[in-house]
């Protein structure tokens, strides 16, 4: 007598790689395989405009899917505060892997403080680094290069000048090209930024309120 194997847990069980697009799922892994974030928008020159990222949308509409497939890789397929990234944080210790993976975050944060620093040298909103009619211009990457000890912090940073540390960026999805000679910050640079002035805020906040 042959066993009745009630399939109807497998009616309902929904392979979600046939819902995912295999070829932007080899990108994104890609991109997180080189450090660098998936944004919410990316800038076309060619439309000269933000738009919407084939990539990001891909995470959200089938986001359980990449969500368990990067953890059976040993990542948490993360979402910044502000909704602007996904990026990958490690799950287990990855030894080397884990370190170099925390030295770019590390190095990351660095040349966006230096960038934060030459808006607000410049007596501007911090904002406008992201804006295409501002963003950094050769002349504010001259600036940074004429300035000794920004090229003291690059050069701990094992980067040659302004402008290798502005590639870093891009390469990392956290700047993008916008016409010849001008760069913008990413929306995920910017609400990075936005959390490092939060946290240093809040240590100034508890140093004053200590004294």
């Amino acid at each position: 007598m042959h066993a009745n194997h009630d399939k109807s847990g497998d009616d309902r069980t929904i392979n979600t790689f046939f819902a995912a697009n295999a070829n932007l799922s080899k990108q994104i892994y890609r991109a997180f395989y080189s450090n660098s974030v998936i944004n919410k928008q990316e800038y076309i020159e060619a439309k000269a405009s933000f738009v919407e990222s084939n990539f990001y949308n891909e995470l959200i509409v089938n986001l359980e899917h990449y969500e368990q497939l990067y953890l059976h890789l040993g990542f948490q397929l993360a979402h910044d505060e502000s909704g602007e990234y996904f990026y990958l944080k490690p799950t287990v210790e990855l030894g080397d892997e884990e370190d170099e993976f925390d030295e770019s975050s590390l190095k990351i944060m660095a040349v966006l403080t230096i960038f934060t620093r030459l808006a607000t040298k410049r007596a501007q909103a911090i904002s406008l680094l992201s804006e295409p009619v501002q963003g950094v211009s050769p002349s504010d990457l001259d600036a940074l290069d004429e300035d000794e000890k920004t090229l003291n912090i690059l050069k701990s940073l094992k980067l040659k000048s302004a402008l290798d540390a502005l590639d870093f960026l891009k390469k990392r999805g956290f700047a993008f090209k916008v016409g010849p000679k001008r760069h913008v910050l990413s929306k995920g640079a910017m609400a990075m930024i936005n959390t490092l002035l939060e946290r240093q805020k809040a240590l100034n906040d508890e140093g004053l309120s200590g004294q």
